[in-house]
């Protein structure tokens, strides 16, 4: 009896004193798909501002005939006004991905493009009657084409298309 006592406590010691192997699991991170596929700007992030040789007022904006949006673009907020239009080369074809730029500043990864339609939007504050007006320097830039420069003082929404020659 005492025999078989001590081979169930040997027993226990050798099954109870063993502790698991650890169990490996294989950890891929998930890559979550994009919402819109990545584009590539034409205009690269840092690219210092050019200098204008000289400015275009609003009155140079040119007629275009833009095919239909897909979707339509978000309104203004109470308190800004819309600049919008669109930016075509020379024979009325829409240029995509034409860097919209305020201020003397670089274009930069998050500056407005234009889209697919040559179609761009930049919502600005609202001058109120008490204020002073405030004079906007726009410019419109991709590699391989002329700069346009903008300059205006807006007293409402407005609109302003351009033709961005090669060169």
């Amino acid at each position: 009896m005492v025999a078989v006592v001590l081979i169930a406590a040997a027993l226990f010691s050798v099954v109870g004193s063993q502790t698991p192997a650890p169990v490996a699991v294989a950890t891929t991170p998930t890559v979550e798909p994009s919402a819109t596929p990545p584009r590539v700007r034409s205009t690269p992030v840092g690219t210092a501002a050019p200098r204008p040789a000289t400015f275009v007022g609003i009155t140079a904006s040119i007629p275009v005939s833009p095919p239909p949006a897909p979707r339509s673009s978000p309104t203004p907020e109470p308190g800004l006004w819309r600049l919008e239009g669109y930016i075509v080369d020379e024979a009325g074809k829409p240029i995509e991905n034409v860097c919209v730029v305020i201020g003397p500043v670089p274009c930069a990864q998050y500056s407005p493009h234009t889209d697919e339609r040559g179609h761009y939007f930049v919502d600005i504050a609202a001058a109120g009657s008490q204020t002073v007006l405030l004079a906007y320097d726009f410019y419109f830039e991709i590699p391989g084409r002329q700069t346009v420069w903008l300059r205006m003082t807006p007293t409402g929404s407005t609109t302003f298309n351009a033709i961005l020659k090669r060169g």
